[in-house]
Parts: C-alpha cells; sequence; structure tokens
C-alpha cells in the first residue's frame, strides 16, 4: 500500500508523501521513525514543488501545553517564506497544543495555506473531528515500535541501504535479540559494526563483541553513574571505561544516548499514565534493581527535559565527530548537564 494524502497510515505499512500535505501528525513512542517521516515529507514537497522548503520549528509543550502560542505557530504557516518557499511548520511534543487549540486547528484544516505544510509531532494523539480533516488534506501516521520480526527485517535493509554492508538474517536476530527494537538504538549499532567489519559484511562475532553482554555491562556503569546525579561519579565512570578499561569514546556515547533515549520513551509513557512495570517492560529495563531510579528520573524530568537532553547529546556527538571537541570531552559537559537536570 502507498499512503498518499488524504489517508490514514500506521508505521506498520508503507509510509509514503505527495509533497501536497497540508497537515500531517505524527503520533507514537517511536523518535526515529517521526524523524525520517519529517525528512521523507520534506523530501516529497522538494521534489513535488521543485524547491527547497524552510523548516520552522517550536516546542508545544507536551502534555500540559504552554509552549508555542496559536496565533505565531498561524502566522508562520500564513506568511510567505525566503524566495518564495514552501514552509514546513513542526510543532514538537505537541500534545496539549491540539487540545488546547483543538477548534481553531479544524478550522485551519478545512482551509490550510497552499505553501506551507503544518505538522504536528507528539506522543499521544486522541482521536477526534479533527481527524476527519486532516485525512481529507493530510496523513495521521503512528510511529509506534517495530515488532521483533519487523526490526530483523529492518535491520538487513538499513544496513545495505544506508550503511553499505551487508548482515545476514539470523545475525540481524542476533542483533535484536540483544538491543531490542528501538530503531535509533540499532541504526546507530549498525553504523558502528558497518565501520568495523571486513569486506562490509557484519558478523555474529563483532555483534557478540559490542552488544553482547559484556556491553550490556558497561553501558549500565556508566548509565548507573548518570542517574546518581552525581557529576563528578560520571565523570569518573566515563574516564574508568576510556582510559582504563579502553572502551571506544564513541561506544561510551552510545552508552549515554541509549539511556536519554529510554528515559524520554518512559517519561512520554509515564505521561500516558501506563504503570511503572509495563514501562520497564517494553523499555527492557532490568533486573528489578535497575527500575527504582530509572522511574524516578524519567518522571523527575518529564517529556520536555528528556527530549532537551536528547537532542544536547546529539549535538555534543555530531560536534565530537565533526571536529567541535573532543568526544569524551563533550561528554564530560553532558554529564554536569545531565546531573543538574535530575536533582
Amino acid at each position: 500500500m502507498i499512503a498518499m494524502a488524504g489517508s490514514r497510515t500506521t508505521a506498520k505499512g508503507p509510509v509514503a508523501f505527495s509533497g501536497s500535505e497540508g497537515v500531517v501528525v505524527l503520533h507514537g513512542t517511536e523518535a526515529f521513525l517521526k524523524t525520517e517521516y519529517l525528512r521523507r515529507l520534506r523530501a516529497a514537497i522538494e521534489q513535488a514543488g521543485g524547491s527547497e522548503v524552510e523548516t520552522i520549528k517550536f516546542d508545544g509543550g507536551g502534555a500540559r501545553g504552554g509552549g508555542a502560542e496559536l496565533a505565531e505557530v498561524l502566522d508562520e504557516l500564513r506568511s510567505f517564506g525566503l524566495m518564495q518557499q514552501h514552509k514546513l511548520v513542526v510543532v514538537d511534543e505537541a500534545e496539549g497544543f491540539v487540545q488546547q487549540h483543538r477548534a481553531a486547528l479544524e478550522r485551519y484544516a478545512e482551509s490550510p495555506v497552499e505553501s506551507a505544510t503544518l505538522v504536528l509531532r507528539t506522543g499521544v494523539w486522541r482521536p477526534g473531528n479533527l481527524d476527519k480533516r486532516i485525512k481529507k488534506i493530510g496523513q495521521i501516521i503512528k510511529c509506534e515500535p517495530a515488532s521483533v520480526a519487523d526490526a530483523q527485517r529492518w535491520v538487513v535493509g538499513r544496513a545495505s541501504k544506508v550503511h553499505g554492508a551487508t548482515i545476514a538474517p539470523n545475525v540481524a536476530t542476533m542483533l535484536v535479540e540483544h538491543l531490542g527494537t528501538d530503531l535509533n538504538r540499532l541504526d546507530s549499532e549498525i553504523g558502528k559494526l558497518a565501520l568495523g567489519s571486513e569486506g562490509g559484511t557484519i558478523t555474529a562475532e563483532q555483534v557478540e563483541a559490542t552488544a553482547g553482554r559484556a556491553s550490556e555491562e558497561k553501558a549500565w556503569e556508566i548509565q548507573q553513574a548518570l542517574l546518581s546525579g552525581d557529576a563528578a561519579r560520571a565523570i569518573e565512570k566515563l574516564h574508568e571505561l576510556v582510559d582504563l578499561a579502553g572502551q571506544p569514546d564513541v561506544l561510551v556515547t552510545y552508552f549515554v544516548s541509549d539511556l536519554v533515549r529510554k528515559l524520554h520513551h518512559a517519561s512520554v509513557m509515564i505521561g500516558e499514565r501506563r504503570q511503572a512495570f509495563e514501562i520497564c517492560k517494553v523499555l527492557k529495563i532490568w533486573p528489578r534493581e535497575k527500575q527504582g531510579v530509572f522511574m524516578a528520573a524519567a518522571k523527575k524530568l518529564g517529556r520536555r527535559r528528556s527530549a532537551a537532553l536528547l537532542a544536547t547529546l546529539v549535538a555534543l556527538d555530531r560536534g565530537g565527530k565533526t571536529g567541535l571537541g573532543e568526544m569524551t570531552t563533550n561528554l564530560e559537559r553532558f554529564c554536569v548537564q545531565f546531573a543538574a537536570a535530575i536533582r
């Protein structure tokens, strides 16, 4: 099935954009898919219009709202872009924003601006009359975690199409068994494995060495230090892993990213009033003694702060890979920011 403007699509089927969408909703807990679908939408608009797209982002404020004002979002949609570009206006953490302004958004969806596309990204989407209006001029896409079987197939395809590597189905199965179905996490691991592979083939031995039990134990060491809220302890553990244990700083960065992504997913599910045991089961937080400190941190951070920390970490990681500071030094800075956020 090819999903075009005017249809409702979930992450279970192929997602495609015509480039003519007036409003697109991306909802659910799978952050990778929200980012990927936004990229595809932008590419479709550029192809349909033959010009670049100007992207403007707003913070919707999460479940309680209080972020972007409706007037400024509508003004941005209705004003002309630079060089008459098509505008892609994105409201992140849009749950409260939609609840507060549902009637106004229904009116906008009746007559959207042709030269702009409104994108609402949110963990929670509550169906209503707004859906009917959006379906006529756009898409509502559920970005949910992949099943194990889907994740295994995705790993094989992603390795080939994006990372230029080959991975056998049984090796992909091993990777998913070690890491779970979080696509961001899997993509990061595939990238590392592809770089270290010989002849472009990712082997079972590589997966076991980098994603196996030993790596999980090292990951928990730095994650536990971060969750303590003690920046000095976290920095000490960072240098212990990198300088003494010989762990690559890119791998330690992945361990830290994994924690922050899981905290963000947990904070979204807390907002959905899901129980702690269910959250920990979905995110594979075990054994049980890890769960209390993890859930306490997720509640303390909430959606907005956990999302901001994840964005900061992505920027620091990118900086380290492009010469803007040493990776270990960047991680030290993040340890201080993280500790301040959960205290």
